[in-house]
């Protein structure tokens, strides 16, 4: 069961249209990273990569050695956002892992093979820095779709964790007009965001839209998943077709939340914090 905190934010959430966030966005063709909020500034490193900052956060009480790379969603067309500063200042301290959010670059300045590149060649220095045993590869929603086309050029040597990944871009099962309660998300508006990512690729390819692709040919993954989610259906697909292909390590399916759950600043999201915390330093 949700708290009545999560369900005041949801509140929150639908009162000021944040489910138009997509659609506004792709108007102005893309909404650019923010920096770290004043709560956590000092606790983030920005250096540069190729031109786009990389974030860095280390443990505060020193670290185990440990690097995670996350992957920020936001549709391809909203960069990073205070929320994502917060939770992993929180689970970089729980793990003692240092944790890397590339602000790589969004539609249409760069398109998926460009932005991919990015994200591909940034991931390589991060890996020649600390060694690939240390290095850990995820990303949430968008991010999580970004993590899965990089494990179709490159290996990396963990699991990758996904977090209410965006899997079928092409949103093919999916009607416009969908009954639904997730807050955050709404098709037409994440359709056009997932074609401006494309470019002249075919949305249903597997390198932008991974629920096509052979999971044999993917890494291992761990993936949470909240059971009110818009993506909920395309995950556990996907989750069904790793499992067979023995290549799903975890699925953590929660009945009552929805979209990026885990970001929400409410008790609700402490347990997973606490799980995924344990995956990091592992």
């Amino acid at each position: 069961m949700t708290t009545l905190r999560y369900k005041m934010l949801e509140t929150v959430l639908r009162f000021t249209g944040a489910r138009n966030s997509i659609a506004k966005a792709v108007a102005k063709g893309n909404v650019p990273s923010v920096a770290p909020p004043m709560s956590v500034r000092k606790r983030w490193k920005k250096s540069e990569f190729q031109g786009r900052d990389i974030w860095t956060c280390e443990p505060k009480t020193g670290g185990n050695g440990r690097v995670y790379v996350h992957q920020h969603g936001g549709a391809y067309v909203i960069g990073l956002i205070g929320l994502h500063y917060a939770m992993f200042t929180k689970l970089a301290d729980m793990s003692g892992t240092t944790v890397i959010l590339p602000d790589y670059p969004l539609p249409p300045e760069a398109i998926a093979d460009e932005v991919i590149d990015f994200a591909n060649a940034h991931f390589d220095t991060v890996v020649a820095q600390y060694g690939a045993e240390n290095v850990k590869l995820g990303g949430d929603s968008a991010g999580g779709n970004l993590a899965l086309a990089m494990c179709q050029t490159l290996t990396p040597a963990h699991p990758i964790i996904l977090l209410s990944p965006w899997l079928d871009l092409d949103m093919s099962t999916v009607p416009d007009d969908i009954p639904n309660e997730e807050v955050l998300l709404e098709p037409v508006g994440a359709r056009k965001a997932a074609h401006q990512y494309a470019g002249p690729r075919d949305p249903k390819d597997p390198l932008i839209s991974p629920i096509n692709a052979e999971p044999e040919t993917l890494p291992e993954m761990m993936i949470f998943t909240g059971e009110k989610d818009l993506l909920y259906t395309d995950i556990m697909t996907f989750a069904s077709k790793a499992k067979t292909a023995g290549k799903l390590k975890k699925l953590a399916t929660y009945g009552e939340f929805g979209h990026y759950w885990m970001f929400y600043p409410t008790p609700d999201r402490e347990s997973t914090l606490i799980e995924l915390a344990q995956i990091l330093r592992s």
